[in-house]
């Protein structure tokens, strides 16, 4: 039961014009480290301070936003709501940071992308390129982690856009989708492997060494599937990573067989790399897709998400 007596309009009003970034700060820090102790060293400033900016929130909505579980302080459903409206200020506060920023220095705007390594070997260097001859003072920037941590960041505004191939199912709810091209896997080996130029079945490539892809991450789960749907174990001699161009170092260094992105086997292919395998390897992954937030209004960012589509639509057709 809360111990506050507030209006919902009193409460309304109190979002709408005294909710400060100073709160926005608290809520997350207290969300981030569970205490009031480890959120003041978080944010540099003394724990009364904490306790007096969350005792505000909480007596100007009415509601309790945090409630005390041991040592660890776990929000309410309105201070998870809060938590989100927390986010997006922190958000677009970063990127109007980063805007003047780049004013400042003579850029003329700036586009955060995030993207899977699918995306890496030609479709986004070549659309970087494309928009650095057309917009030079553009400021773009890479980054590189887990699908759900990018995600994340796109709908707490701290990316512009994601780049990425995503299974039906976990396709995030909420954003904007602009289907790109097919990025179907192909079945590599080594070009050195001293069985690169034979006729192999499924038996004997699974007796061979791998690059898998690592526990617990949506490839592994569905290349799992493909060995079983084969009725045949899974290789067990095994290297597992989740880096691209981690897996072609160490196909430099080694016989191994790998699933790759058709782009990404082709370049390496190109190079002598690898050889490219005629065994069909259908994950059932979806197309390379764009999402962005649908409210943003961005000129460098629409026009990113332009020269994408028009370079996915120059890519080599799916084998």
């Amino acid at each position: 039961m809360n111990a506050f007596t507030t209006s919902p309009e009193a409460a309304e009003q109190f979002v709408s014009r005294r909710l400060s970034l100073r709160h926005a700060r608290v809520l997350l820090a207290l969300e981030d480290t569970g205490n009031v102790s480890q959120a003041a060293d978080m944010l540099h400033v003394s724990q009364p301070a904490v306790s007096k900016a969350l005792a505000e929130l909480e007596q100007g909505l009415g509601q309790t936003l945090f409630l005390r579980r041991g040592r660890n302080m776990q929000p309410t459903p309105v201070g998870r709501r809060l938590l989100v409206l927390a986010r997006k200020l922190e958000g677009d506060l970063q990127r109007a940071a980063g805007d003047v920023a780049a004013m400042v220095r003579g850029a003329s705007g700036e586009v955060r992308i995030g993207a899977t390594n699918a995306a890496l070997a030609t479709l986004l260097p070549q659309a970087i390129a494309a928009m650095k001859r057309e917009c030079p003072a553009v400021t773009l920037s890479v980054r590189t982690h887990a699908l759900s941590e990018l995600f994340t960041e796109l709908q707490t505004g701290t990316l512009d856009l994601v780049v990425a191939r995503v299974v039906p199912q976990d396709e995030p709810l909420g954003l904007a989708r602009l289907p790109l091209a097919p990025q179907p896997q192909v079945l590599t080996m080594s070009a050195h492997h001293p069985m690169a130029r034979s006729r192999l079945s499924w038996a004997e490539l699974g007796r061979q060494r791998w690059i898998w892809h690592l526990p617990g991450t949506r490839t592994r789960t569905l290349m799992d599937r493909f060995w079983q749907h084969m009725q045949l174990p899974a290789p067990t001699d095994l290297i597992e990573s989740g880096d691209t161009m981690l897996t072609l170092s160490l196909m430099r260094e080694m016989p191994l067989v790998a699933v790759l992105p058709q782009d990404v086997a082709l370049s390496a292919a190109k190079s002598g790399q690898v050889v490219i395998l005629a065994h069909e390897v259908d994950l059932n992954l979806g197309p390379m897709s764009v999402w962005s937030l649908p409210e943003v209004q961005d000129e460098p960012v629409d026009r990113f998400r332009q020269l994408l589509l028009a370079t996915a639509r120059q890519l080599p057709p799916a084998a």
